[in-house]
């Protein structure tokens, strides 16, 4: 993804350490996998080389599938922007995300693709037969279920306040000044750079979650991916979308497809409800 040079505004790569134009730091630097897919076409080519049988994961790459019960990824050829969604078993969209950022976007659908893998992992796994060796186990206690129950309703609570107090994230504008928030970090936007900032800007200022500029041709859409390290101990990106939490794919325990799994059923047995 391309980047503006904060010292020659020059555009660069984000995955450049140093602008080659003038060697100054590149203060928006991502550090990458070396071998994720970054495009459409490389995760195309990239679940071909690990024999994915994608139509039966019920994913597609590079198309725009209307039928329920499909992941996908595409490109809209009228706006030109990516869009990562999910179609659900009633057959109603959920978008999981909709902009300018392709890497972004790919990773999103690549990290979906791998808990696809671990999901029938998870349900082809051969059980322990019990023979008449095996001891049977011991019986747990009585759950306090009002005991549990209380814990879960304060833990319920205190989730709300948290999220309440994150205040909601997306786009804001005060004084014609455009601004970004995600959790408790705020970015602003000058002369088409986005940064961080310590100003707050009022929860009345918020103009939603999509913004194309109103017509202001120096706008430039926030850069999710170039911020991603920001968010890590986000409660928007747990473990399960952290890129710095899965194992490389080409190592020993990797997650090419296995003829063991191919009595998983992604169409009766995955959750198709969700919005993810």
């Amino acid at each position: 993804m391309k980047v503006v040079c904060e010292y020659c505004d020059a555009y660069i790569e984000s995955t450049d350490e140093k602008c080659p134009n003038c060697g100054a730091p590149n203060t928006h630097f991502v550090r990458t996998a070396s071998d994720s897919p970054k495009t459409i076409e490389q995760l195309r080519e990239f679940c071909a080389s690990k024999n994915l049988p994608l139509e039966k994961m019920h994913v597609h790459i590079g198309e725009n599938y209307q039928a329920p019960k499909a992941f996908g990824i595409y490109r809209d050829d009228n706006t030109g922007r990516f869009i990562v969604y999910k179609n659900k078993a009633d057959g109603t969209r959920a978008v999981r995300y909709e902009g300018a950022d392709e890497a972004y976007a790919v990773n999103e659908i690549y990290m979906k693709i791998k808990d696809l893998i671990l999901d029938a992992r998870a349900n082809t796994a051969p059980t322990q037969q019990r023979t008449s060796s095996t001891p049977y186990p011991i019986m747990p206690k009585k759950i306090n279920w009002k005991k549990w129950g209380l814990i879960i309703a304060v833990l319920a609570v205190l989730w709300v306040i948290g999220t309440f107090m994150e205040g909601k994230t997306g786009y804001y504008k005060q004084n014609d000044n455009v601004y970004y928030r995600h959790g408790s970090h705020w970015y602003a936007l000058d002369n088409g750079v986005w940064d961080r900032t310590s100003e707050e800007i009022d929860d009345d200022y918020y103009i939603g979650n999509s913004y194309y500029g109103d017509g202001d041709s120096s706008f430039k859409e926030f850069p999710e991916y170039s911020f991603r390290d920001d968010w890590s101990s986000s409660s928007d990106y747990d473990s399960d979308s952290d890129w710095s939490s899965y194992d490389d794919w080409d190592s020993d325990d990797d997650y090419s497809w296995s003829d063991s799994y191919d009595s998983y059923d992604y169409d009766s047995s995955y959750d198709w409800d969700s919005d993810w």
